[in-house]
């Protein structure tokens, strides 16, 4: 992914309707007064909160005459599928009724005689659950150690009720309770934690809770892979040589809190992982507390004989505390729990789906219901072309900031006639820099700058792209600020777990959500007056994060109002698009820029896959990075042709040299007169497959070593061969 203007950040944030309320109420002082909408009328989705219902009535007790060899007996049972369970180690066991294959949450003991692994290490391995926990008194503070279901001290409960076998784990030493609920869906399983179910009462309180995490387990020598969400998609091969790694893949969805971030890796944008085992495969959706979510996938030899993935919820965050001023931070670990309901949706697939592309297919219907997809998009004789402009930025110069400007609107509309004129037949164009001072001011984007012509030229721009049929949007970041801005960082930032507002290295800090939300309605509104057609958001499809100032607020917070946002603008200017394209986001942007195609290099992930590109194409247009500023030029416009992706370029009419000194110094060659050429001719490239614009991808495999063919749902085929640097495109003959 392009770097853009600004660093990869901190952390915080949150706040409901009132606080909202209040930031509007600020935001609308600050900007002179204007009327900004109600939370009413942003039309945000309902806050989810911890609702789901903890079990305490009768205990099951199973009919020991019907457990089979193993001690297993059926508890639950639908049209497709069968659970059984073992009452004494809680293991579970989901049969496939048309084939009879079984999913079991953990391998079973006859298998074990060989594994070299013992105490502890062996004991999860059998156990369907691991729990970390950390004591709350004393020297205990901080100090993390594990339960499993073989834990001595642990008391266990079986309980039906009306859809499902609750588990309740006991653990009366620790004095730590925690229930697991099973039901049969009409895909497979569905796993939910919920929080009313998690009791407290002792000296030690939950740190992290793994759910299945040996659920599909197998050895090296089976054929199939781990499945992680790293990059567009990631496979771990059971039967790939590996040197001996220190770790497995651990990522937490939508990234950690961004004071812990690795500066320069993609964040996983989507809540998905699952096995393939030869004919049969599980896609598993983690949904219910997903933004507190750990990926955990560990290969064979690491601490098991085993592969194995499963995710694992956070209740506290690990950070560093000060002690004094003088004295080095020391690890700590949060007082309170993350009070959120946990679910992971298991779904089984067989012989041809039981593959990535199977996976990803499954996911997509995931979201189709959960209604976030949407309707697939109307057919193109072109290919839509994202062209950034950049207007400029600001530098510091003799202790003041200095607009540089390296594209004025007239000469931006001179850049697109031009481009037109050579064959480029559908742009989106995203004007950035435009705001009075550039990046500098999150109180002052208005005027707009006057060496880009002000807003009367900001109006003939827009009305001469509006002549040309292309639509306008505005670029504007309202996630983090300056913190040499007039915005009070003390009043206005969003605060980490220790209380302190976090900065970044580039001296800017987290603007808390409602204030986002709040400044994104105003720009929304004076946008809007001069016919821009949406607002390209910086940050907001791959951020998110919690506020710790008084009560924490948490990440799904954060996300309900970006999203608000989102659909806010779309419906005041038209559309609205991100960077990255977080699955939070899916539903309420018109287009994905700087959307995952590459991995991020994990030495545990022996392949890319296409993943999250086939959930989503013929749905949500999404772009690679832009032409100009890709770091294997060849290779990454292949990729994109490989993955469905659109193209992308982001220009300036003056050299790039000009913005080496602002928060655009990202971009190191963007002239027009040297790019139009190149746009031109990869625009002829990209659009020979216009007619797969609106087509679902169905099938992508591996030819040979180079080669990879994408199929779409028209039964059209790309063909990929990276040692010739070619592709074909074969047309199905329909739409």
């Amino acid at each position: 992914m392009a770097e853009r203007s600004l660093p990869i950040r901190p952390k915080t944030i949150g706040i409901l309707s009132a606080a909202l309320l209040v930031a509007l109420g600020l935001v609308s002082i600050l900007s002179g007064g204007e009327a900004l909408p109600t939370p009413k009328e942003l039309n945000l989705p309902p806050l989810r909160t911890a609702a789901m219902p903890d079990y305490e009535g009768q205990p099951w007790q199973p009919d020991a005459a019907e457990a089979d060899a193993e001690g297993f007996v059926p508890a639950l049972e639908n049209g497709k599928f069968a659970l059984r369970i073992h009452p004494q180690t809680t293991q579970i066991i989901v049969a496939d009724k048309a084939g009879g294959y079984e999913w079991r949450s953990n391998p079973p003991e006859a298998s074990l005689e060989d594994e070299t692994v013992k105490g502890l290490l062996l004991s999860n391995l059998k156990s369907p659950i691991v729990l970390e926990y950390v004591g709350t008194q004393g020297d205990d503070r901080s100090r993390r150690a594990q339960l499993n279901a073989a834990s001595k001290e642990l008391r266990t409960t079986l309980t039906r009720y009306d859809r499902g076998i609750q588990v309740t784990y006991a653990f009366e030493k620790k004095r730590i309770r925690v229930v697991v609920q099973y039901e049969l869906t009409e895909f497979g399983l569905l796993v939910r934690v919920p929080d009313q179910g998690i009791r407290e009462d002792g000296e030690y309180a939950l740190y992290s809770f793994d759910l299945l995490p040996y659920f599909g387990a197998a050895k090296a020598g089976v054929d199939g892979y781990l499945f992680v969400p790293d990059g567009p998609g990631g496979l771990i091969d059971f039967n790939a040589s590996r040197s001996s790694l220190s770790q497995g893949y651990v990522q937490q969805i939508y990234g950690p809190e961004i004071s812990r971030k690795v500066r320069g890796q993609q964040p996983v944008a989507f809540s998905a992982f699952g096995v393939k085992r030869g004919d049969h495969a599980y896609v598993a959706v983690v949904e219910d507390g997903k933004e507190e979510t750990d990926i955990k996938a560990m290969p064979a030899g690491l601490k098991s004989s085993y592969y194995n993935v499963g995710a694992s919820f956070k209740y506290r965050e690990e950070y560093l505390r000060r002690t004094g001023r003088l004295q080095n931070p020391v690890k700590a670990v949060e007082a309170d729990r993350m009070k959120l309901d946990r679910s992971v949706e298991y779904r089984l697939l067989a012989g041809s789906k039981a593959d990535y592309v199977g996976m990803a297919e499954s996911y997509r219907s995931r979201l189709q219901e959960d209604g976030r997809l949407g309707s697939k998009l109307a057919p193109v004789d072109h290919v839509p072309l994202n062209l950034g402009i950049v207007g400029g930025n600001s530098e510091e110069a003799y202790s003041r900031d200095r607009y540089v400007a390296a594209t004025t609107f007239a000469q931006a509309a001179d850049m697109v006639k031009e481009l037109k004129n050579g064959g480029v037949d559908r742009i989106r164009i995203i004007y950035s820099g435009w705001q009075d001072g550039g990046d500098f001011n999150a109180t002052k984007r208005f005027p707009i700058e006057s060496k880009l012509g002000g807003k009367k030229a900001a109006q003939a721009f827009v009305d001469e792209i509006h002549r040309l049929g292309f639509p306008v949007l505005f670029e504007d970041n309202f996630v983090y600020v300056d913190a040499r801005s007039a915005v009070s960082a003390k009043s206005n930032g969003a605060r980490g777990i220790d209380g302190t507002v976090f900065f970044t290295s580039w001296n800017d800090f987290l603007l808390k959500p409602s204030l986002t939300v709040g400044y994104g309605l105003e720009t929304a509104g004076k946008l809007k007056e001069i016919g821009v057609d949406g607002i390209h958001f910086n940050w907001l499809g791959e951020t998110t994060f919690r506020d710790y100032e008084r009560e924490p607020t948490e990440r799904a917070e954060t996300e309900r109002l970006y999203r608000g946002l989102l659909d806010y603008a779309r419906k005041e200017l038209g559309q609205a698009g991100v960077y990255q394209g977080n699955d939070f986001t899916i539903g309420a942007v018109d287009y994905i820029a700087d959307f995952p195609l590459d991995s991020n290099y994990n030495l545990i992930v022996d392949e890319s896959v296409p993943f999250y590109p086939i959930a989503l194409h013929g749905y949500v247009p999404y772009y690679g990075a832009p032409g100009n500023v890709r770091n294997d030029y060849e290779r990454e416009f292949l990729k994109a042709i490989e993955y469905g992706a659109l193209p992308s370029f982001v220009l300036t009419h003056d050299p790039a040299r000009k913005l080496k000194n602002t928060p655009s110094s990202y971009i190191y060659s963007s002239r027009f007169e040297e790019w139009k050429e190149r746009i031109r001719t990869e625009y002829r490239d990209f659009d020979r497959l216009s007619k797969l614009y609106d087509q679902a991808i169905v099938d992508h495999r591996k030819m040979a070593d180079d080669v990879f063919v994408t199929v779409y749902e028209n039964g059209a085929t790309v063909t990929v061969d990276y040692g010739r640097n070619t592709f074909a495109v074969q047309d199905g003959g329909s739409r």
